[in-house]
């Protein structure tokens, strides 16, 4: 079932995908690993704070 990609939606994706990496550079044992994965996690979210601007 393709649910409609709202803006909304899109933001609650965004945000779930950061939770995820977060969690996941809490499980890191490879402290550069570790730091990727927040780096990323922080670029979605910077991503969607600039998306949520322009709205």
């Amino acid at each position: 079932m393709n649910l409609p990609d709202t803006p909304l939606e899109r933001s609650r994706r965004t945000r779930e995908r950061a939770e995820e990496l977060g969690r996941a550079a809490d499980r890191a044992t490879d402290p550069e690993h570790r730091q990727r994965l927040r780096e990323k996690a922080r670029r979605l979210l910077g991503e969607e704070l600039e998306g949520q601007e322009g709205t």
